[in-house]
Order: C-alpha cells, then sequence, then structure tokens
C-alpha cells in the first residue's frame, strides 16, 4: 500500500527515508516521479532535491520533458504509423530535413500550406510519388490531433539508457527541448554519475511500461504526483501561456481533446504502482499569480429601492444580461478567492452565448477597501465558441475532465455616468447591486450615492 500525502515536505520526507533505506544496501538509488500534467513534478523535485542536499546526498534531476522528440518528430511519425504502417525506414532523416524547414516557424503555422509546400521540396528525393502526395497530406492531419501527453512524444528508450549509464557511474550529455520553438535544441551540460547517489527521474510516463521495464532490477522507488480538475487545468494553461508560443485557443482545445483522456487511459493507471503518492494542489502563492485587476472603489446594497433611484440620476450608456456558471473540484471548498467562471451574455436577457473564460485568484490585503486580485483571462470574448458551438458543449466537457459546475449566477450589467462619475452597476440576483466606480473616483459622488442608498435602506 503506497504513503499518501496532501502536503510537500511529508512527501518529501518520505522518499528521504525509502532512499536512505535503498541507499543501506545499495550504491545509487533512483526515484521515478510521475503523475498528472501540470501536477508539479518539476516542483516537487526540486524540493526533494534540496532536502536530499540538505541530508547529506548528491542528487540530480532527469526531466523527461527534455526527451520530447520535438514537432519535426511527432507529426512525421504519426504518419509513418497511422498511414504507412511504420513502413518509412528513413523517417528519421526526413524529420531531420523537416525540422529545417519548421523549426523557427510560429507554433501554429508549423504544419500550414505554406510550410508542406517547402516539405515537399526539402523531401522529394526521399519519398516519391503517391507516397509523398500521401505523407504530404497526412501531415496536416495528424497535426490536428496533436497530443503531446501520449507515450509516443518522449524517447524513453533513450531516458532509461540515461539512467542505466548514471547508475555505471558514467557521464551523460543532458538533453535541452525549448518550449518556444516545439524542439530539441543544443545543449552542452553533463552529468557525472560518479557525483550522485540519487537520479531523480520526473516525467508523466516516468511509471509507464517502457521505463520500468528498461530498468527492471535496479534500487527503485516510484512516485505519482496528482492534483484535482481544477489545478490541473489552470497550472497547464497558466504555465503554457507563459512558456509556449501556443495560443490559449489550441491549448484548451489539445487538453480537452486528447491530454484528459490521456491521463484517463494512460497516466492515472500508473498511480497503482507508486510508493508514494503526493496530492498536490494548487498552492497559495500560484493562486496569487496573473495579472492584476483592481476595482477602485465598490459599494453594496440589498435594497431595490436605492438601485432604482441610483440608476434614474444616471445618464446609461449600455447594459448587457451575464450567466455565470463556476466550476470547482470535488470536495474544493467553495470560495470568492479561486474561481473559474464561463460566462454567457445577451442583450435580451434570454437568448445567451457563451462568451469568456476567466480565472480569479486571491485578493490581496487592503486596508483602502480596493480590490485587487489576480486574473488570468484564459478565453477572450468569442474565443470560447473557436472550442464549443454552445454552453452546454463547455460544461459536458468540464464535467468529462472531472469538474464539479455551479453555482450559476445572473446578472445586469449597466455601464452609466453619475454627475460625471463613471461607474458600472450590477445586479446579481439573489445577491443584491453593486456599484463600482472607475478611477479616479469623487468622493464627493461617491458620499452622495451613499447618502442615497443608505435612506432607502432606513425605509
Amino acid at each position: 500500500m503506497a504513503f499518501e500525502y496532501h502536503h510537500l515536505d511529508k512527501w518529501s520526507y518520505a522518499n528521504l527515508d525509502l532512499i536512505e533505506e535503498l541507499l543501506e544496501t545499495s550504491q545509487k538509488a533512483i526515484v521515478l516521479i510521475a503523475g498528472a500534467s501540470s501536477s508539479g513534478k518539476s516542483y516537487a523535485a526540486r524540493a526533494l532535491e534540496n532536502l536530499l542536499k540538505e541530508s547529506g546526498h548528491s542528487s540530480c534531476t532527469i526531466s523527461l520533458d527534455q526527451y520530447n522528440i520535438g514537432l519535426s518528430g511527432i507529426i512525421p511519425n504519426k504518419v509513418n504509423e497511422n498511414f504507412f504502417d511504420g513502413k518509412i525506414s528513413n523517417i528519421k532523416e526526413i524529420s531531420k530535413r523537416i525540422k529545417e524547414v519548421i523549426y523557427a516557424v510560429p507554433f501554429e503555422e508549423k504544419y500550414a500550406p505554406k510550410q508542406i509546400e517547402k516539405i515537399r521540396f526539402m523531401i522529394s528525393d526521399l519519398i516519391k510519388g503517391e507516397d509523398l502526395e500521401k505523407f504530404l497530406a497526412a501531415l496536416p492531419v495528424e497535426w490536428d490531433r496533436l497530443n503531446f501527453d501520449e507515450p509516443s512524444v518522449y524517447d524513453m528508450k533513450e531516458a532509461s539508457e540515461d539512467v542505466k549509464k548514471l547508475m555505471n557511474n558514467e557521464k551523460v550529455a543532458l538533453k535541452k527541448y525549448s518550449k518556444v520553438v516545439s524542439e530539441r535544441v543544443p545543449c552542452l551540460d553533463t552529468i557525472d554519475g560518479k557525483n550522485v547517489d540519487v537520479i531523480l527521474v520526473e516525467g508523466i510516463y516516468a511509471l509507464n511500461d517502457e521505463m520500468i521495464s528498461h530498468i527492471k532490477g535496479l534500487p527503485v522507488i516510484k512516485d505519482f504526483i496528482d492534483g484535482n480538475p481544477k489545478s490541473l487545468f489552470l497550472r497547464r494553461v497558466i504555465r503554457d501561456q507563459k512558456l509556449t508560443s501556443a495560443h490559449n485557443v489550441f491549448t484548451i482545445k489539445v487538453y480537452f481533446e486528447f491530454i484528459i483522456k490521456s491521463y484517463f487511459e494512460s497516466i492515472y493507471p500508473c498511480r497503482r504502482f507508486a510508493d508514494v503518492i503526493l496530492n498536490n494542489d494548487m498552492t497559495f502563492t500560484e493562486m496569487r499569480e496573473g495579472d492584476l485587476y483592481t476595482t477602485k472603489r465598490e459599494i453594496h446594497t440589498d435594497s431595490k429601492e436605492a438601485y432604482d433611484q441610483v440608476l434614474s440620476l444616471c445618464e446609461i450608456e449600455s447594459t448587457v444580461y451575464q450567466k455565470d456558471t463556476y466550476f470547482s473540484a470535488p470536495f474544493e471548498k467553495q470560495s470568492e478567492q479561486n474561481t473559474l467562471r464561463l460566462r454567457s451574455i445577451a442583450n435580451d436577457g434570454k437568448n445567451y452565448e457563451v462568451s469568456s473564460l476567466v480565472h480569479k485568484g486571491i485578493m490581496k490585503a487592503r486596508n483602502d477597501h480596493k480590490i485587487i486580485r489576480p486574473v488570468n483571462v484564459l478565453l477572450k470574448e468569442g474565443e470560447v465558441t473557436q472550442i464549443w458551438k454552445t454552453e452546454a458543449e463547455c460544461i459536458e466537457a468540464f464535467i468529462f475532465a472531472g469538474f464539479l459546475v455551479g453555482p450559476v449566477k445572473y446578472k445586469v450589467k449597466t455601464k452609466c455616468s453619475f454627475h460625471g462619475q463613471k461607474m458600472t452597476v450590477r445586479e446579481v440576483r439573489g445577491s443584491g447591486y453593486y456599484f463600482e466606480f472607475e478611477t479616479p473616483p469623487q468622493e464627493a459622488i461617491i458620499k452622495e450615492i451613499t447618502s442615497i442608498i443608505r435612506k432607502a435602506e432606513i425605509k
């Protein structure tokens, strides 16, 4: 039975204890850290490496992400497998030449028609006639179903051979993969097996059959790191937004079409092999990350009379009806400090169309009543429909991924001006009315509106 933890420090010490037990009978120990995409495997590996150093051990970390064969290999290999039954013998040379074509091309355009024609020129001496046309036509097909979370994306044999070399006190050249160009890039660094007694191997498939079979018989501790659906989704999208050239529309589309499927079919089943499990949900630090959004000032009332009185004195600019659906994870405590919101809008209050997807994190502590919180705009207005045609399709996808749906809040949002003070008034069904003032807020105006509200509330 596995040791299971919800705290990184407890997980780290459990591994330390098991490592030191192995080192009583072996010169070196291997720690395989597998788990869901964006569960925090790299972060956990760094924490364990620091603890090992403090405890007098010398360790190194092999990241399976760096053994990604790159888009110039992934797509041609898939074409070879699915359209030619693996019979193209010179596929490595073909991939090498394709890499020259697509290396510096923006992510979304790597297998666009313009690049396909350049690839034709580069490989026309390697594939002939009908096979060339078949190969070129299949490239965009496999591109449309690209899944970075499949085992075939990584050279597991190469990674396991490097681990065995380190166990034999040999030197290993470090591998380096760039998420900017989605390819392997040159790296001159090496690891000398003579200098380490603990080898950490982290990656989503660190516990898959190919890795396990290649290092069979070696002293191994097996770890699995997981997280709730909300944590895994947000980490993946926010991380790729910062580190890759891929658009959020592409990232989220691929996440729901392929990555969730890979998790359930290929990654999660490895959990049962683990000696140690860490359930690693989003941390306080992560929920403070994002672009800061500031509400300059806000007043709330439950009085419909106050709301009507203030609006009657305003110059109305626009009114829109909003339907906000909130997603949460199982057993997650409902909080305004970590919200994932799907917004649909309507001009008539009846015919809602799905609009945007936003995550709001933990508010900053303030004494001046300003609301400052990190906001990650995952999908801007109009981008949701590039993935799902309807709100129902979107919600169904989140449910399949393990999310809980609700609550749903209906709002009427009115942009207006009160004696020159611009503000937004929100009527939230079941929660009252909110008056949000834009910068710079005029204190005299705020006092006047506050007075109207208070008098109405007293009545």
